[in-house]
């Protein structure tokens, strides 16, 4: 009994350590969206986790990153206070399931384009009308439709197939057999150019539907900490200047 005594002590101790240690965890996306961010083989890395870390180095914070997928990440920060923060996260996005909610979202990490590629030979030659299919990320959506093309994705004129695998989405996006591949041109390029070797394979067609979305890092309990995270973005942008160089986040080309 005395034994037990002490280890429940013990671990009473070491709980009352990790909260003042300021240890954090961030839910990520369990997709490989490189260089924007990827969990890959156990590991979350890109531009997000090396900014995020260093945020966590300079304010004295430590992060433990917990990887769901898209749809049930969003449930798990909104209804399980397991998670301190998300990341990437963006008020328009599943607005329905935040309703209610008090999410506090830091100041935009990285603008991100987002919008349809197709096809080389199929550029300016779809419209909002004529398309009839697409292929993305399974949790994604595509915001940038107007509310009559949203129509048409909720009453299936339009299909849209999600895949877990990003690889896959692009994959089946170069068959052809599909209209266009939503995502952000930065991520295809990459893939095409890096892991496929089949550059220009894909374009990003600006006659059709696209959005500029912001990445910030969002939390319900950890208003300071984002506060202070705001803090640090506001006074290191030459730091965060270098990592969007490091990942290529500032070539043009890519968007």
């Amino acid at each position: 009994m005395k034994l037990a005594s002490v280890l429940v002590a013990f671990l009473c101790m070491a709980r009352m350590d990790a909260a003042t240690a300021n240890s954090f965890v961030v839910g990520v996306e369990e997709i490989d969206y490189y260089p924007l961010h990827s969990y890959a083989n156990g590991k979350f890395s890109g531009y997000g986790r090396d900014l995020l870390d260093a945020f966590a180095k300079q304010s004295g914070h430590s992060f433990i990153y917990t990887a769901l997928p898209v749809s049930r990440l969003f449930h798990t920060f909104l209804n399980d206070n397991s998670i301190d923060f998300k990341y990437p996260d963006n008020p328009s996005w599943q607005a329905d399931l935040k309703k209610g909610k008090a999410v506090l979202y830091s100041n935009p990490v990285i603008n991100v384009m987002e919008g349809l590629l197709v096809k080389p030979e199929k550029i300016d030659q779809l419209s909002e009308t004529s398309i009839k299919s697409i292929v993305t990320m399974r949790g994604f959506t595509p915001w940038p439709f107007e509310q009559a093309m949203r129509q048409k994705v909720n009453d299936g004129t339009i299909r849209v197939y999600q895949e877990d695998s990003f690889r896959k989405v692009i994959t089946l996006g170069m068959t052809g057999h599909y209209d266009a591949v939503y995502a952000s041109p930065i991520v295809i390029n990459y893939y095409l150019d890096e892991v496929l070797h089949k550059p220009g394979a894909l374009v990003f067609d600006r006659r059709l539907p696209f959005e500029s979305n912001d990445f910030s890092l969002s939390s319900i309990r950890q208003t300071d900490v984002i506060k202070q995270f705001n803090e640090f973005l506001e006074k290191n942008q030459p730091l965060i200047m270098e990592l969007k160089r490091k990942y290529r986040l500032t070539d043009k080309s890519v968007q």
